[in-house]
């Protein structure tokens, strides 16, 4: 096992090698890779310690503790999943920091992770494309109900309202933190728009215009349908 080049910034704290340590002498893990807000450097003093360990096992284990007011969140996966073809599922471990790793198999896996990630996701097909834009209209009818179940679909569109955003566009959703930011920096009329829309007690005209500029105009029978001026 080798211990891997660190980014320029990157830091090994007292914890994280206690953490290393542990799952390489303990755990038997040969692989170790940071991820997370701690690997690219945007973690406060809320942020998980999101760990990935690759060992010889037949299942995939997680681990999940506070140590020192630090949550530890770790998976550790079989060796098995180094050597495959990277699945969708470990985008999540894109631009890890390899903490340590067994002849360079964590260099490689990243690598194909990037050419995955590089090729983007599959595209919606196209009934289910106007399946998403009808639902998020459906739900803004339902959540004017005022009652329990309103109040459910309220925050059950608000949550899937910012992962439609990239599925509708053929983008890759990388989580609330990554997809936020990436709007502020591509699509700020978006990103002003979901911020008023998430706030407590938003108005419902602020949800109506954060719809409409995700799922775009409401189907014509749809009773939500708000005015909006034409789309340039």
């Amino acid at each position: 096992m080798t211990a891997h080049h660190q980014p320029t910034g990157f830091t090994w704290t007292p914890l994280l090698r206690t953490f290393c340590n542990e799952l390489v002498q303990d755990g038997g893990a040969h692989t170790v890779l940071l991820y997370g807000s701690r690997a690219n450097g945007s973690e406060d003093q809320d942020s998980d310690c999101d760990i990935a360990a690759f060992a010889p096992r037949e299942d995939t284990a997680r681990d999940t503790r506070v140590v020192d007011g630090v949550f530890l969140d770790v998976f550790i996966y079989p060796e098995s999943v180094l050597l495959q073809q990277p699945a969708t599922e470990f985008l999540k471990l894109r631009q890890s920091v390899v903490l340590v790793q067994r002849a360079q198999q964590a260099d490689r896996f990243l690598q194909g992770l990037q050419a995955l990630f590089a090729q983007g996701p599959p595209a919606l097909p196209a009934d289910e494309a106007r399946a998403r834009r009808s639902w998020a209209w459906k739900m803004v009818a339902r959540m004017e109900r005022g009652d329990a179940e309103g109040h459910y679909r309220r925050a059950w569109l608000l949550t899937s309202l910012l992962e439609d955003y990239f599925a509708l566009r053929g983008l890759w959703y990388e989580g609330p933190k990554k997809a936020l930011q990436w709007l502020g920096e591509h699509d700020p009329t978006v990103a002003i728009a979901l911020k008023s829309a998430l706030q407590p007690g938003a108005l419902s005209e602020s949800i109506h215009h954060a719809v409409w500029l995700v799922a775009g105009d409401p189907p014509v029978t749809s009773p939500a349908a708000p005015s909006f001026p034409p789309r340039s």
